[in-house]
This record gives structure tokens, sequence and C-alpha cells, in this order.
């Protein structure tokens, strides 16, 4: 089953660009490095705070999210990375299933 992991960083003031260059070529190093693993990795900065940025990742299961955050270039991000991030909340989401239409009528 796909594992969706969202996260809310925030960086310290000054280092908004250098942070905003470093995970996006974490993103991108992820879906390369690990094909059919991360499946999707999304990276959103806040529109009226510059600090805060929003991540979508979704991994092919739990193995994959594991391998991904072991993995050296994951580890060579938050090296590269600690002193930038003031702070950090992640999620693991369990999909649901959404009814087909017709059983969504029966539904009410």
């Amino acid at each position: 089953m796909a594992i969706l992991h969202t996260a809310h960083l925030r960086t310290h003031p000054h280092a908004v660009e250098q942070y905003k260059q470093r995970l996006l070529r974490h993103a991108r190093i992820s879906l390369d490095a690990e094909p059919g693993k991360c499946l999707t990795f999304e990276v959103h900065q806040d529109r009226n705070d510059p600090t805060l940025f929003f991540l979508l990742e979704i991994y092919s299961d739990d193995a994959a999210l594991e391998a991904h955050r072991t993995s050296p270039h994951f580890l060579a991000y938050r090296k590269d990375t600690d002193d930038w991030v003031a702070e950090r909340k992640w999620w693991y989401w369990t999909p649901l299933d959404v009814p087909p239409t017709a059983a969504a009528k029966t539904l009410g």
C-alpha cells in the first residue's frame, strides 16, 4: 500500500533561498535515485510566508519510505540543511477509498 507523507518545514529567514534550492535538489535526487519507490515529491512554498514549505511525498510502501529516510542522499540533505530549518512537522496518511458513484447515492 502506498504511503502518503506530508511535512511542514519552516526555515530561518536568512536561509530561505539556500534552503529552497537544496530542497528542490533533494526532491529531484530522490525521484531519480528511487524509481518505483519515491512516486511523488512535490515542494510548495507558502504565498504569504516564504519561510514555510510544504512537502507532499508518496512512497510505494513502508519499506520504500524507510529506504528513503536512510539513504545517503537524504542523510546528506539533512546534514546540509540542519542549521537552516527552524521547525519540522511530519504526517503519514492512510488512504481511504471513496465509494463508487452508485454506493455514494445510497449513503445519502
